[in-house]
């Protein structure tokens, strides 16, 4: 299974003990899905957990270069999607969709509503714990 995880899920998952960083335990263990990111969204994850201080001090800086050290070095990397067509209600949400298209992601994991409530899924976007259980049914 190939899954785009949307930036609110990695900043999750970097902070918390739910669903989020179930799923991200998972993919680092090596089981279950292949995890696609671009340079967009490794740079906007960053700046979540290293430029805005009420997320900051909730993580150390070298926890969360730790993170983006292993997404650089284990996910599956693919180029920025080039000017992505206007898809969703929120045009910052456009290169995800984007990217899953292109790299024929099975699913988008996503808390957002934006994507959540999207009339035309393709891929489906579903949130983390409806992807945690869906993971969960596949081993």
């Amino acid at each position: 299974m190939r899954a785009v995880l949307d930036a609110n899920v990695l900043v999750s998952a970097a902070i918390g003990s739910g669903p989020p960083h179930r799923i991200l335990e998972l993919w680092r263990v090596g089981s279950s899905f292949d995890l696609i990111a671009c340079p967009r969204l490794l740079r906007e994850v960053s700046t979540v957990l290293l430029d805005r201080p009420r997320t900051s001090r909730l993580i150390s800086s070298s926890a969360a270069t730790a993170l983006l050290d292993l997404l650089a070095a284990d996910a599956i990397i693919v180029p920025d999607p080039s000017a992505p067509k206007r898809l969703t209600r929120d045009p910052d949400d456009d290169y995800l969709v984007s990217m899953a298209r292109d790299q024929r992601a099975d699913v988008i994991v996503s808390g957002d509503r934006d994507l959540l409530e999207w009339d035309e899924q393709e891929p489906p976007v579903v949130t983390p714990a409806a992807f945690e259980a869906l993971l969960a049914d596949t081993l």
